[in-house]
């Protein structure tokens, strides 16, 4: 599996222009790995399905807005949502472990 970068995606709400959710994919060779913010536990979760389905959704249905951001936007968006972003390497170690 080649790793190419991760990618970052912004959610928001049709009903206002704030953030609703931080969506991170790793781009590469392999299977689809994702991460979102977690709201009980404030987290970052390794979810590839519910990512990937969300963003299909998203963009099919229109439920929320999503926009592809790079890194600083990211960090902002993080800080918006009260649950900073980890390091870049941080994100992958959490997806290595989440799929493994």
């Amino acid at each position: 599996m080649e790793f190419r970068g991760l990618l970052y995606y912004e959610l928001t709400s049709r009903d206002g222009p704030d953030p609703v959710n931080l969506f991170i994919v790793e781009a590469s060779t392999g299977p689809t790995r994702g991460m979102r913010l977690d709201y009980p536990s404030m987290t970052w979760k390794f979810d590839p399905i519910t990512v990937q389905y969300s963003l299909i959704q998203d963009i099919d249905q229109g439920e929320n807005q999503v926009s592809r951001v790079d890194r600083t936007r990211a960090e902002e968006i993080a800080l918006l949502l009260k649950t900073p972003l980890p390091s870049e390497a941080g994100l992958r170690k959490l997806m290595q472990d989440g799929a493994s």
